[in-house]
């Protein structure tokens, strides 16, 4: 099925099992056959298979779509970095559905986590698209002359194999707890990426979030969280139920704003950032009273509300350092605003991704109903479509 190639590119298998049920043929007439063959659309009863809203065409469709068990062409380290976030990943899933308050990673666990978020936006449609473009004159970004030198330098033939390097960087990237990582990393890939990289990794920090309320699950689309410098929250589904989110470091955070040359400073790249748009005084982020905050690392501890340095440490960082990072509830305004934000850019997705038929039902209501935070803006830029996505998803028989 042709949605779900798409799928098995850009998202990882083991995020999609958490999204999967187990298949169940309908009763109807032919819909069982003897010996065990395949039943309907390729899947045996039992397999593993996703709730999809196809968005290739112009209606959009309701399917059940496998989970695949091919690896494609995927690069062999990228499969190792899967496998290796895959273990971390199933550990953080496993303690929240055991009820506990929260998981500890250890740093390169961590790096690792963050590592991989990036090479997911890296991998997907957007940066695809941008360097599999053709060659180094039909490239049109921002940064065509830098591309243009660096390839000429270092001897590439066409900004695919830029990308492809550039991957591979970051893949073999050891991330040194006193973060020489970010002064290696220029050197042996293009600049621009890696300062892309860096920024990343250090300019938010991470939370895990699950819905308070016991119906409310997050859905999962095939477009990557996109690069701004503006960029107050970037998510990476884990589960119907659970969510990473990495929260910009320009917003308030109780423990570090109790230290005012911190909270000055923070507020100072805030107005930085915000002059870069319009209206700037207006820059402001909807999920601003989002209940998280970062996690308490093991060489600092707080003290009538503040941070200082624990007791036996030096207060720098180490490989051995450990992180306790809470499980965050939050309310159903937080949760639909996400998904709002996720159904607001899926102009160029392929497919959505949902657990439940009911909480995608009430997702969808809630999305086209709402009338504050600017959503609904998805027929944009949809002139030559015979029918824009908003229309479609009014459709969709999902009740």
């Amino acid at each position: 099925m042709q949605p779900n190639v798409q799928y098995q590119h850009y998202i990882p298998q083991f995020i999609l099992r958490n999204f999967s049920h187990p298949y169940k043929p309908s009763k109807g007439k032919g819909s069982q056959k003897q010996g065990g063959s395949r039943l309907g659309k390729g899947m045996r009863k039992g397999d593993k298979v996703l709730n999809i809203v196809d968005l290739t065409s112009d209606e959009p469709q309701l399917r059940e779509a496998p989970v695949s068990r091919c690896r494609k062409n995927i690069e062999e380290e990228l499969s190792k970095l899967e496998s290796r976030t895959a273990e971390i990943l199933q550990k953080v899933k496993k303690a929240h559905e055991k009820g506990e308050p929260g998981i500890s990673l250890n740093r390169s666990e961590r790096n690792r986590l963050r590592k991989f978020l990036f090479i997911m936006k890296y991998r997907g449609p957007g940066f695809y698209g941008k360097y599999l473009s053709g060659d180094r004159y039909s490239y049109q970004w921002e940064d065509k002359n830098l591309l243009i030198s660096y390839m000429a330098e270092k001897g590439f033939g066409n900004p695919r194999d830029v990308w492809l390097h550039n991957l591979r960087a970051i893949l073999d990237l050891e991330m040194d707890a006193e973060g020489e990582w970010m002064t290696k990393l220029p050197e042996v890939m293009f600049p621009p990426d890696a300062a892309m990289f860096t920024y990343h990794v250090q300019s938010s920090y991470t939370a895990f979030c699950t819905p308070s309320e016991e119906d409310d699950e997050f859905i999962l689309t095939d477009q990557g969280p996109r690069v701004s410098y503006l960029c107050f929250h970037e998510f990476g589904p884990i589960s119907a139920r659970l969510i990473i989110v990495l929260r910009s470091f320009v917003l308030p955070e109780a423990l570090k704003d109790a230290n005012h040359k911190i909270r000055d400073a923070r507020e100072m790249y805030l107005e930085v950032a915000a002059t870069q748009f319009p209206n700037p005084e207006n820059v402001k982020s909807i999920l601003a009273d989002l209940p998280a905050a970062k996690a308490m690392n093991s060489y600092t501890r707080v003290t009538n509300g503040r941070l200082e340095v624990a007791p036996g440490e030096t207060g720098k960082a180490r490989s051995s350092d450990k992180f306790c990072f809470r499980f965050w509830p939050i309310k159903r305004r937080h949760v639909d605003i996400v998904n709002s934000i996720f159904l607001d850019n899926i102009l160029h997705c392929k497919s959505i991704v949902f657990h439940s038929a009911p909480s995608f039902t009430r997702t969808l209501e809630t999305y086209m109903t709402t009338g504050s935070y600017g959503f609904k803006k998805v027929g944009v830029g949809e002139s030559r479509a015979r029918i824009s996505r908003q229309t479609g998803l009014k459709k969709l028989p999902v009740c």
